[in-house]
């Protein structure tokens, strides 16, 4: 897997566009509705990370305002592609046209992966198709790469650093190259803290052909810029900042799927079936036969390391997998260098029968899509000037308006409410038991006017506290907690 020339052909450009078209249309077709990209269900985190940038631009930083569990970097990212947007589109017309933006994301990082897999050395080019087409039909990815999430632009960055850590390892520039792989290591871990992993992978890789004087340079390359870009909000709440960002993960009680023989289904299952299992095959292959090439080092040590914090985390979702893939896809598509040509044509075939099913899957899981989040926005409290707070952000970004700064502003109640419970020093078996244990309400939401609690908010906050202060009503069709004290 060492890095060659790209296959320039004709039929190997029509291809790779084509696979990037599948990419993209799977990803925005659901919007092309009345409500455009809004009209698409939302998830609680896009909803979490758009709320936290937007405040971001306006001065609210996260750690010392409010609870926020990652660093700062797709913050800065959000605020970057489209939080500045807000003056011109408003709230709504700028978290639709992130969604927008994560789509694209999703189509860059399909090309990177063609590119990467299509220049190894004894890889045929239609390779580097079949690992991006992998990547482009990816039933979690095609649906996380609808919205802001951290998957899209996480594997961006690592994608890019993979292409750059493989490009150096053959370029007369090893030194620059490696020092660029070095910044987009840093840029990794300022989104997310799993981006140690391919951190590890990358020194690992560099450390086979670099001397140590490079290798140095590249990991300072790393530390400044994760500092430049994490260290200024950090340094406002140190203490905030490194409980929320690394104890909350410790702290945090078994959530999502907790059964790790389940885990172990979704993370190989039909709906993507020939990515993993020819990743394992070409991981066998290459431990047996040595053959760790840099570029093998890097994705190889990403992917088994990804699967083993899968694991050992106390929550996982099958969403989760959206990450996975990124280095899955270059190590099912690198199995093509190490077999016959024969048996090429064998895993080909049975890839894109896979592929089938995985287009299908995605289209069929997409609809029909319920419009409930849309509520708010179609409803007369979409211009109250009183305090609405809804524990599905992403209900309020719709409908053109964002946690209320009086909550605190409380933007990602979930962490919030576990961190509650979990601070002195409790342990649960599950999120529900932590919730169910504390009958603590966040200070700000006693004094909102409306609360759409809906069954987020059921779970994560005592009712019959909550009644002292409110009481259920109903307005436009929508049931709302009111206040009347």
């Amino acid at each position: 897997m060492v890095i060659a020339s790209t296959s320039k052909t004709r039929i190997y450009q029509v291809a790779l566009g084509a696979i990037a078209l599948v990419a993209l249309g799977l990803r925005i077709f659901p919007f092309f509705g009345p409500d455009g990209a809004l009209g698409y269900q939302f998830d609680y985190d896009e909803g979490v990370y758009y709320s936290a940038a937007s405040y971001l631009v306006r001065g609210v930083f996260p750690w010392r305002d409010f609870v926020f569990v990652h660093p700062p970097g797709m913050l800065l990212f959000l605020a970057a592609t489209s939080g500045w947007s807000q003056s011109f589109l408003g709230i709504a017309g700028a978290f639709a046209l992130s969604r927008w933006v994560a789509a694209l994301c999703g189509v860059i990082s399909t090309l990177l992966v063609a590119r990467i897999v299509s220049s190894a050395e004894g890889s045929p080019p239609w390779a580097g198709l079949l690992a991006a087409a992998f990547y482009a039909t990816y039933p979690e990815l095609v649906t996380v790469e609808r919205g802001p999430f951290l998957e899209p632009v996480l594997n961006l960055v690592c994608l890019t650093l993979v292409l750059v850590v493989a490009t150096a390892s053959t370029s007369p520039n090893r030194a620059r190259l490696l020092l660029v792989a070095g910044g987009l290591g840093g840029l990794a871990i300022a989104i997310k803290a799993w981006a140690v992993i391919w951190i590890v992978g990358a020194l690992w890789a560099v450390g086979s052909f670099a001397s140590r004087r490079d290798l140095f340079r590249a990991a300072l390359a790393g530390l400044l810029v994760g500092s430049v870009l994490i260290v200024p909000f950090a340094a406002l709440a140190p203490d905030a900042f490194f409980t929320q960002v690394a104890r909350f993960h410790l702290w945090r009680p078994p959530d999502g799927l907790i059964s790790r023989g389940a885990r172990a289904g979704e993370i190989v299952s039909i709906r993507h079936l020939a990515s993993p299992l020819l990743a394992l095959l070409a991981v066998g292959l290459l431990t047996f036969r040595r053959q760790w090439t840099p570029l093998a080092r890097l994705t190889v040590c990403a992917w088994v390391l990804t699967i083993v914090a899968f694991f050992a985390s106390a929550a996982w979702w099958d969403q989760y997998n959206a990450h996975l893939i990124a280095s899955e896809a270059v190590v099912a598509g690198g199995l093509f260098s190490l077999v016959p040509p024969r048996v090429r044509a064998v895993f080909a075939l049975l890839s894109l029968v896979s592929l089938g099913y995985s287009i299908v899957h995605s289209i069929r899981r997409t609809l029909p899509v319920n419009t409930e989040h849309l509520a708010v926005a179609r409803s007369s409290l979409h211009d109250t000037a009183d305090c609405l707070f809804t524990f599905e952000p992403a209900t309020s970004l719709a409908a053109g308006r964002l946690p209320p700064l009086e909550t605190g502003p409380l933007i990602d109640n979930y962490a919030q409410q576990l961190l509650t419970a979990v601070q002195g020093g409790k342990r649960f078996g599950n999120a529900g038991d932590a919730w169910a244990s504390s009958d603590v309400i966040p200070p700000g939401l006693l004094g909102c006017r409306y609360v759409l609690v809906g069954a987020r908010g059921a779970a994560e906050i005592s009712l019959k506290t909550f009644g002292a202060t409110h009481a259920p009503v109903v307005v436009d069709g929508l049931e709302l907690w009111e206040r009347i004290r």
